[in-house]
């Protein structure tokens, strides 16, 4: 069995809990995610909406440095390469959630580059230097369409999660490469104003994006808790609009709530063989590792 997660928090939550990302008792740990034939897990530094400028780059830092120390600490945790996707260990890409990481400087795009990010949000919820979030009214700034360029060229995917409508279109006129949403779901399946509405999800899909579902109840439902029925609808939406090849997995664990049956890493197969009751095992492939190994393959 193989599984490609697109994101989660665990690093904000071992910063906050000082346990490794070895043997955290949240939603992952490298010892419990172990039970996959090939898993590759993107660790997101979260950035709250409070911090900014200096606050918010030493934050990254600080959560950067955990997952680089359980790198340090044992071999079972190697850096992803798309090219070279190893067995029996956790393939960990290094992302970024929320673009005031970068304290208001450009040139720390390359830096981070170097430290290994594949993946950069622009925002949270909020506003920042670069764009607005979904409880904003802030279009995507002129800081944030250089950010857009400067990461294109070092290779840094950009992660439309979390964007408002206007920042998300404005976006798709400076983009020349594909982008994803890595934990975002279907407005019309449940509107929540986190979740990409059809026509953002017919963009993703026509510039070869990724779109990762999130297991997170409120955008599954908006109730407190979810089935595997209702994360199926999501999927079954996207697949109607032609995404086939551009869904993947974007769990949230140890970033929010979990449906009771879809809690914790060592869950992740319960929920395989149930989509395996309702889809091809080609296509079940292509949702849990398939596309999502393709994309990074095909765009780093």
């Amino acid at each position: 069995m193989r599984h490609f997660d697109l994101h989660c928090d665990t690093l904000c939550r071992c910063r906050g809990t000082h346990q490794s990302l070895l043997n955290s008792d949240g939603a992952i740990s490298v010892e419990r995610g172990l039970i996959f034939d090939r898993w590759v897990q993107a660790f997101a530094a979260f950035i709250d909406d409070e911090k900014r400028g200096a606050k918010a780059y030493h934050e990254f830092l600080a959560q950067a440095e955990i997952l680089k120390k359980a790198m340090q600490e044992d071999p079972r945790v190697v850096p992803f390469d798309p090219q070279n996707i190893r067995e029996g260990v956790c393939n960990a890409m290094l992302t970024v959630e929320n673009g005031a990481a970068l304290g208001g400087k450009l040139e720390r795009v390359a830096e981070f580059a170097e430290m290994g990010v594949k993946i950069f949000s622009l925002v949270w919820n909020g506003e920042n230097e670069l764009a607005g979030g979904v409880h904003s009214e802030q279009g995507l700034t002129e800081f944030g369409k250089q950010v857009v360029k400067e990461l294109e060229k070092n290779r840094i995917v950009v992660d439309v999660s979390h964007l408002n409508s206007l920042s998300f279109w404005d976006l798709c006129e400076v983009a020349e490469r594909p982008f994803i949403a890595s934990h975002s779901n279907c407005f019309e399946v449940c509107p929540n104003r986190r979740n990409l509405d059809d026509l953002q999800i017919e963009e993703i899909i026509r510039r070869k994006g990724l779109i990762g579902i999130n297991f997170f109840p409120v955008f599954i439902n908006g109730e407190s808790d979810a089935t595997f029925q209702e994360i199926r609808a999501h999927i079954r939406r996207i697949i109607a609009l032609g995404g086939e090849d551009c869904i993947a997995v974007g769990s949230d664990f140890d970033g929010a709530a979990m449906p009771s049956r879809l809690d914790r890493i060592e869950k992740i197969p319960d929920w395989h063989q149930n989509l395996l009751k309702h889809f091809d095992p080609e296509f079940v492939e292509k949702i849990t590792y398939g596309n999502a190994a393709r994309f990074f393959a095909e765009n780093l």
